[in-house]
């Protein structure tokens, strides 16, 4: 049986915003703080978080560093990041529907106030929003994702009513650990072999978001 969604948890980062981040320059720099050579396909397919927490296990005494590089990145991608047209129009066709929402981000706390602080984001503050700060494990970790849909329970939220929308592999893997629906939304080209599972929709852009995955 179809469960109807009664929660749409997004990504931020190429889902609801462009943030031009550099992620391939972002896993080098945290690379060259490893004092033994780190070769170039762990470099490409761990997570950025995922080397920074295996620099902080194994090199403890180089993680503030590594974290400072990604969070001045971040911060730095605020500067020139854009709103991907349609995704303000969000908050208003959530609440038509009488939907559920949180944004859960891998991005660091001041990043997203930077982001909040910013007319041109107004839009977000219509959202709960959650990042990796929030909790010990983050993305592909499904800590997050788990721990959101248990703050709606007094709702009849369960995994069965929730989707978690994201462009990325990592966002695809982190919703099939956690046993909810992903819905990509495909806004950039990636190996789609990484999904562990096929989207259960994809969306092109926010403009058919309330006709495909709503039915309206």
């Amino acid at each position: 049986m179809n469960v109807p969604i009664k929660l749409l948890i997004f990504d931020l980062d190429d889902t609801l915003i462009h943030s031009n981040i550099n992620y391939s320059e972002i896993r080098h720099q945290i690379a060259e703080l490893f004092p033994v050579p780190v070769s170039t396909e762990m470099i490409m397919k761990t997570p950025i978080l995922g080397l920074l927490k295996r620099l902080k296990r194994n090199f403890p005494d180089k993680f503030p560093e590594g974290y400072r590089r990604i969070d001045e990145a971040e911060r730095k991608a605020t500067k020139t990041a854009t709103v991907i047209q349609g995704a303000e129009k969000i908050p208003l066709i959530l609440k038509k529907h009488n939907l559920y929402s949180a944004i859960y981000t891998n991005n660091s706390k001041s990043t997203i106030e930077l982001y909040l602080a910013n007319p041109r984001f107004n839009f977000l503050k219509e959202f709960q929003i959650l990042t990796r700060e929030d909790f010990n494990n983050p993305k592909p970790d499904p800590e997050g994702l788990i721990a959101i849909i248990d703050r709606f329970q007094d709702k009849q939220i369960t995994k069965e009513n929730t989707a978690y929308i994201g462009d990325s592999y990592i966002d695809a893997i982190t919703a099939h650990r956690a046993n909810i629906k992903f819905v990509w939304f495909h806004s950039r080209e990636i190996d789609r072999n990484l999904f562990p599972t096929p989207p259960y929709v994809t969306l092109t852009d926010w403009a058919n978001f309330e006709s495909i995955l709503l039915g309206q």
